[in-house]
């Protein structure tokens, strides 16, 4: 039978062996004259009697009696205080073993600054970030998530649902080793001295700042609001980069027709487009780029490196404002003037039905196809790629203008360009009126071709067709429409979309009675 000795560690009492307990004497009497001397000596001597405590806890549980094989094995993973001098401008290595084993942090969830689970203070201490500043940043993730209705992902539910599931996947920092590789930290006494060190003057400063507790309040809001700021930045940040990268490069909107392609259709006063969207993309990207370096940068307060990235976005910015002004000055040359041309046709005066053909020399494809009729209007154009190189293909727009019985039926067409000056424009516009036909009660309407080697220069064609209010008037092709229902049709791309739309009527009768107003100035 051995003799046992009940003592009092870290306020909580233990029977240990006797043999076990000199043990733990002379090892205590080391610490106490190592740690005594120091101003906060005796403070740090019960934290390390505390964690003492917790291991024999842990190692022998609450009631049993303490073997001397775990007093010792104790005193090893801690460590002697003669060693902490030669471990001093070292990094922390654990002394559990004959070999020195760099300490590696890891995941856990921290129970003793948790609200729930502990998974933000957990996350918190592996990223080493301010707790406070973890769980803010989850708040916003919330809110922005249900703000913007990001329901594909779940919405506001979507930041819950995450939280439970790490909750379950990250296990719990239980004991006193899982607490040190919490935070990355080798448990033993020259690194509990430390910490404990930190604590003690902190709460110090803490007494000896209470005074100036509103300086702190005012701190702590001001780290919020710029928290808050921050993953605002970021959001709109990476929104604005997502939306511009999709539009720009990742959707086409015809078959191999990217928006930022459509430049190479348009006949510009530059032949090479390369610079001015470089420049255009520069100019709307480059602000949202420096908003997510300085949202970064604010949220996890990053030193600003030699090269000073905003600096360089700034001045990348300048660049391209002045190089989009230059290029965008050269290319819009030709677009400076504006000049008219048209003229007019009769109708028959007989004709109570009136038809629209609207002739390609290429079949219209079963989608790539832009349509907008309403009650009063249609414009129709299309992509197309069946001739060997791709090219738009453009109608008039067409609009009806209702009229009375007494008034003159008549067909007026116009063409809208633009030039370098008018002299340029009105000669452009006099060359391409539009080409229409007429057969008895049809009329025929040809379209415009644009590609890439007959690029769009500008101009806008229109027929006007003024009509009684009795006159039907029905497009036969390619896609019919009836002029004289309340339903606006709208083809995007060929996704067909019909409604019934009485507010368009009127708009549009509203438009006819502007333009018998304007016709008496036309022509």
């Amino acid at each position: 039978m051995k003799k046992v000795i009940k003592v009092n560690i870290g306020n909580l009492a233990f029977t240990i062996e006797e043999d076990g307990f000199l043990i733990l004497k002379g090892y205590l009497d080391e610490i106490q004259d190592h740690y005594g001397p120091n101003e906060n000596g005796k403070e740090i001597v019960e934290g390390i009697e505390e964690r003492i405590a917790e291991l024999f806890i842990e190692k022998s549980g609450a009631n049993s009696v303490v073997q001397t094989p775990v007093v010792k094995e104790i005193i090893e993973i801690l460590g002697r205080p003669s060693a902490i001098d030669e471990e001093q401008g070292e990094p922390y290595y654990s002394t559990t073993s004959s070999k020195f084993q760099k300490i590696h942090k890891k995941l856990y969830r921290n129970p003793d600054n948790k609200v729930l689970g502990g998974v933000c203070s957990g996350l918190a201490a592996y990223f080493s970030l301010d707790v406070l500043l973890v769980r803010i940043l989850f708040f916003v993730l919330l809110i922005g998530f249900s703000f913007f209705g990001m329901v594909h992902i779940g919405g506001g539910s979507f930041m819950f649902i995450a939280y439970i599931l790490l909750w379950i996947v990250i296990p719990e920092a239980r004991t006193v080793e899982q607490k040190c590789a919490m935070y990355g930290e080798p448990m033993n006494i020259a690194n509990m001295g430390a910490a404990f060190e930190k604590g003690i003057a902190k709460g110090k400063r803490s007494m000896q700042n209470a005074a100036g507790g509103g300086a702190r309040v005012v701190g702590a809001i001001g780290r919020l609001f710029s928290v808050i700021l921050a993953v605002f930045f970021v959001i709109v940040a990476i929104s604005g980069l997502t939306t511009l990268f999709f539009l720009f490069l990742g959707i086409e909107i015809f078959q191999g027709v990217l928006p930022i392609d459509m430049l190479d259709y348009v006949q510009l006063g530059m032949s090479n487009t390369i610079f001015l969207k470089i420049f255009l993309m520069a100019f709307l990207m480059l602000p949202l780029v420096g908003m997510l370096y300085g949202g970064i940068k604010l949220l996890f307060r990053f030193k600003s490196p030699r090269i000073r990235p905003g600096l360089v976005i700034v001045l990348l910015w300048i660049v391209s404002v002045v190089g989009l002004g230059v290029t965008s000055v050269k290319s819009t040359r030709p677009y400076w003037s504006e000049a008219k041309d048209g003229g007019q046709l009769p109708l028959s005066k007989d004709a109570d039905t009136l038809y629209l053909d609207f002739i390609a020399d290429t079949q219209i494809p079963a989608d790539k196809v832009s349509l907008n009729a309403g009650y009063s209007s249609y414009s129709l154009f299309w992509m197309d790629n069946q001739s060997g190189e791709e090219r738009f293909v453009v109608f008039p727009s067409f609009k009806l203008i209702r009229q009375s019985s007494q008034e003159e039926r008549v067909l007026k067409y116009a063409t809208y360009s633009f030039g370098h000056n008018y002299a340029q424009a009105l000669q452009k516009a006099s060359k391409s009126v539009p080409t229409v036909s007429m057969n008895d009660s049809t009329i025929t309407i040809s379209p415009l071709y644009y590609s890439k080697s007959n690029k769009w220069d500008g101009t806008h064609q229109i027929i006007s067709v003024y009509v009684p209010d009795s006159t039907v008037v029905i497009v036969k092709g390619p896609i019919e429409h009836n002029f004289d229902t309340k339903v606006s049709r709208e083809w995007i791309f060929g996704n067909n979309q019909s409604r019934i739309c009485d507010f368009d009527r009127w708009s549009d009768r509203m438009e006819d009675k502007f333009e018998r107003m304007e016709r008496r100035f036309d022509f």
